[in-house]
């Protein structure tokens, strides 16, 4: 009786031992992508694929290109996406830090002036364009509109968008009285399809009905990919790792490579409005 006994026993434990080991192997760990709203959409869309497959969770949080490199180099999350490259100031404290940042060049976007669609304005010379941001020129009708003033929609500092725009088209940001300013590129949109005098600028990939895009210099490049060349407004989307971390954690690193190598993740990229390398000539920014 007692053998018995002790056989149900051992037979219990292993039981309980393979269960536990079967919980294990089905744990899922947490992948945490912080950082841009530009790539946001594409993102969660590339997490559902991936996660579903490898049994991976996944934490996003769209907090602006900026707050998302910081978050890496504070080691709060394992990949930062961005729309502009590291600052400076941030590789800097990277390397005091003692962080190695390894940046992986994810696609190209292209930044859109937008008004609402009443606007008969369609197109804009790039040097107007200027001026209209640096409160140069304040009356659409200097651009071939109506009598009224420009309301101008800019972004907050925290933005990738805003600090590429600002790159290219107001180096010297006067923060004029008639700024309006959105933390996200939806807050413009909403805004702009509110307003008739606005004037907006926002990613590619979240282009709607609601506003109308404005040409630069005769370009739509929206209506042909051909002529991504020609636009000015064109600008590298980044993923930045933690190289150390990169190198020996083999669930980031197969993410980041079903992101730009893997056929169904090119594919996600083009769908989401952005564009390959390829497409987008010539032009190599320094990495960090």
């Amino acid at each position: 009786m007692k053998r018995t006994i002790t056989i149900a026993t051992t037979l219990v434990a292993i039981l309980a031992m393979s269960f536990l080991q079967q919980c294990e192997k089905k744990e899922k760990r947490t992948i945490r992508v912080y950082g841009s709203t530009t790539i946001e959409p594409f993102m969660k869309k590339a997490v559902k694929e991936f996660g579903k497959a490898e049994h991976i969770d996944f934490s996003i949080d769209a907090m602006g290109s900026k707050s998302g490199i910081d978050s890496l180099i504070d080691g709060k999350c394992d990949i930062a996406m961005s729309s502009m490259e590291i600052l400076p100031e941030q590789s800097t404290l990277a390397t005091k830090k003692g962080v190695s940042i390894k940046p992986f060049l994810l696609a190209y976007d292209i930044i859109v002036p937008i008004v609402h669609p009443s606007n008969i304005v369609s197109d804009i010379t790039f040097d107007n364009l200027k001026n209209v941001f640096e409160e140069k020129i304040r009356r659409w009708s200097a651009l071939g509109g109506a009598d009224t003033i420009i309301d101008i929609v800019d972004r907050t500092d925290a933005s990738g968008t805003h600090e590429v725009w600002h790159h290219y088209v107001e180096p010297f940001h006067a923060k004029g009285d008639i700024s309006t300013f959105r933390q996200t590129s939806s807050s413009v949109l909403a805004y702009v399809s509110e307003h008739q005098n606005a004037i907006g600028y926002v990613s590619n990939a979240f282009m709607n009905p609601e506003v109308k895009p404005l040409k630069v210099d005769g370009v739509a490049v929206i209506e042909n990919d051909a002529m991504v060349t020609q636009y000015h407004l064109k600008r590298p989307l980044y993923l930045y790792v933690n190289e150390e971390k990169f190198d020996v954690d083999r669930d980031v690193r197969n993410f980041v490579i079903f992101m730009i190598i893997n056929e169904r993740g090119r594919k996600l990229i083009r769908e989401s409005g952005f564009f390959y390398l390829s497409w987008a000539g010539p032009y190599h920014p320094q990495l960090p």
